[in-house]
């Protein structure tokens, strides 16, 4: 705004060259209330200092109000949406609490074989994949069995092991991970494996969104969650 400033506690001003004088104060620590009302003052201050031969311009007069107004506006403005951003924050948390004891799938790599049973998926990116692969790993790194999908298509491929290797004999219950191999033509595509987990709690990331504590000692946004079982 050309011949205002904002400042903090008081202003001054110099009859001889009608300009105002004082420290710039800063909109982050000021509220629209007070800029807008120590505009107004400075506003005065230049209107009784003017020089009567170079009078203020009406037109500059009136950018200048609308200026202020607008600076108001958005501080009005900024605080709906942090209001309103808590409040959804808040509902997230709710919602989420209502997935504790549920399982779901979210993205991951390791899983639990329990009883001889295990259920993990794979989620491919629009368009698919003409070739897709679930290598299944123990604790050692070593391949104990393979899984062949051929081509797939776009989404979440819900999959589910019966605890035996490639030779059919049967392996002890514990963690294991997965390996997703996909691609079309030759070309890799970005494939993320999914793990099932039970929600055992549910916290609040440093960000304020709800992050769900699975039954697989990991955090996961409630955003990432592909399916509820």
């Amino acid at each position: 705004m050309s011949n205002i400033s904002v400042v903090n506690q008081s202003t001054t001003a110099n009859p001889a060259t009608g300009s105002l004088a004082g420290a710039a104060g800063t909109a982050a620590s000021t509220t629209g209330a007070q800029i807008q009302d120590q505009f107004m003052k400075m506003l005065v201050a230049q209107m009784q200092y003017q020089d009567p031969t170079h009078p203020m311009d009406s037109s500059q007069m009136t950018s200048q109000l609308a200026q202020i107004n607008t600076v108001d506006g958005i501080n009005q403005l900024n605080t709906s949406m942090t209001a309103m951003s808590a409040t959804l924050q808040t509902s997230q948390a709710y919602q989420a609490a209502g997935l504790i004891g549920k399982t779901v799938m979210a993205p991951g790599s390791s899983f639990t074989l329990s009883n001889g049973t295990a259920s993990f998926g794979v989620q491919l990116p629009k368009g698919g994949a003409s070739s897709v692969a679930v290598n299944i790993l123990n604790s050692a790194g070593q391949v104990v069995d393979s899984m062949n999908l051929g081509s797939q298509g776009a989404g979440v491929i819900p999959l589910s092991w019966n605890g035996q290797d490639a030779s059919g004999k049967t392996l002890p219950d514990g963690v294991y991970n997965l390996q997703v191999i996909a691609n079309t033509g030759g070309a890799p595509v970005a494939a993320n494996g999914l793990t099932a987990s039970k929600v055992n709690a549910v916290s609040t990331a440093a960000s304020g969104g709800a992050q769900l504590v699975l039954s697989n000692n990991t955090t996961t946004a409630l955003s990432n969650v592909t399916q509820i079982q």
